[in-house]
């Protein structure tokens, strides 16, 4: 008799018992949607939204003890924040908004599928603007990016891709997301100790199905059977490797911290937009002691781990925030110095993908430097200074002056 997939849905049946990671990647994804909608949505003159969602792999919609899944998270999660946005905008006497955001949820098992309609007519979210499609994502794409390239010029639009195991993790889908779409996101998980123990000489299809290429996949195989194979070693090549393989130009690759299982599982943001990624830099700080990273502070992050030292493993609390802000007080006037000036927005696009600091903590870095002289900013026309970091604006100019106190230099 086949082995019964952990997450099948019947209906008649009892749905599956959902993981404690699960529930940190599902409230991480609500209250994204909560943030995307209302930075799509500021200023007084916005009059309308067009937005697609899409759920590659969606599966039931319901676990066991009544909690609820993707769709209907996402779906709750929409809805909700459309109602503050219309009041809010109602408020302050704004141009009121149309939302035209239509939901591609994705399921590959029939009885999942069945069980997925159920659930969504249950919430009362089936029908206008909703389409449940059987069928596997990789299928569906081309359909589901034709229609998003139909519906507006901005194309804007979230692939959550959420499948169980690594075997799905579709890297090759996610570059055609990025290379047809001028303004997607994704959201990409699955277990990264599932990949780790899979791989092996025998199956490099595996790896390359991944997106990476020959010689990094030959280079990663050779690690796995070294007597040595460490798994921290490991992780930092996989990540370079999909990130590079996934043609988005802003990341952040991190680990779910799970205490109940110590299994590690990955939570990717992939976007064409640096403020995107942001946004999502700061849910990662917001819920601290929820994510980690095999990486260092400061512009370290890809470095990977490192046994030699104890801050390798990096987790988001106030600790990390502080060596962040040290180090990058020390690193970015090197970068200045090296261009002489540079605008705000070429040095945060230049290093964003590698810190795990927000724009925010990247201001705040400068204070030190632009104290002691060592750093000025001037607002582009070169008629004012800014004399707080808290107030640089993108096209800010950063100069370097050389009066310098605390340098990489010392």
């Amino acid at each position: 008799m086949a082995k019964k997939n952990k997450y099948d849905w019947q209906i008649g049946e009892e749905p599956p018992l959902i993981d404690s990671h699960s529930l940190i990647k599902l409230s991480i994804i609500e209250r994204y949607m909560e943030i995307y909608l209302k930075f799509l949505t500021k200023g007084c003159f916005t009059s309308s939204l067009k937005l697609t969602i899409v759920d590659g792999f969606s599966g039931g919609g319901l676990y066991k003890g009544d909690i609820t899944g993707s769709p209907i998270r996402i779906k709750k999660a929409i809805e909700a924040t459309k109602k503050i946005i219309k009041f809010e905008k109602e408020q302050s006497n704004c141009i009121p908004i149309n939302f035209d955001i239509d939901y591609k949820f994705i399921e590959k098992r029939r009885g999942s599928f069945c069980f997925l309609k159920k659930t969504l007519d249950d919430f009362g979210y089936d029908g206008y603007k909703t389409e449940c499609i059987l069928g596997e994502f990789s299928s569906q794409l081309n359909n589901i990016i034709k229609h998003i390239q139909q519906k507006s010029r901005a194309q804007k639009a979230i692939f959550i891709l959420d499948q169980y195991g690594y075997s799905d993790a579709p890297i090759k889908d996610i570059y055609k997301i990025f290379n047809n779409l001028k303004k997607a996101e994704v959201i990409l998980t699955f277990s990264m100790d599932s990949l780790i123990d899979y791989l092996s000489k025998s199956n490099p299809a595996t790896l390359l199905n991944l997106g990476l290429s020959k010689d990094n996949t030959e280079h990663i195989l050779d690690l796995k059977e070294d007597n040595n194979f460490s798994r921290a070693k490991l992780q930092p090549l996989l990540y370079k490797s999909i990130v590079r393989a996934s043609g988005a130009k802003y990341f952040t690759p991190f680990f779910i911290k799970c205490d109940s299982s110590n299994r590690s599982y990955w939570l990717f943001h992939f976007s064409s937009h640096p403020t995107a990624r942001d946004e999502m830099m700061k849910l990662h700080w917001d819920k601290q002691n929820t994510f980690q990273h095999y990486g260092g502070a400061g512009l370290k992050m890809l470095i990977g781990y490192d046994s030699a030292k104890e801050n390798s493993l990096f987790e988001f609390d106030d600790f990390a925030k502080e060596n962040n802000i040290n180090l990058l007080s020390r690193e970015i006037p090197q970068i200045i110095y090296n261009e002489n000036e540079i605008s705000f927005e070429n040095l945060r696009n230049s290093i964003i993908n590698q810190t795990p600091a927000t724009i925010d903590i990247i201001k705040e870095s400068l204070n030190r430097s632009m104290k002691t002289g060592e750093i000025y900013v001037k607002s582009f026309d070169k008629k004012s200074n800014r004399l707080k970091s808290s107030r640089i604006k993108n096209n800010d100019l950063l100069i370097y002056r050389g009066r310098k106190q605390y340098s990489l230099f010392d």
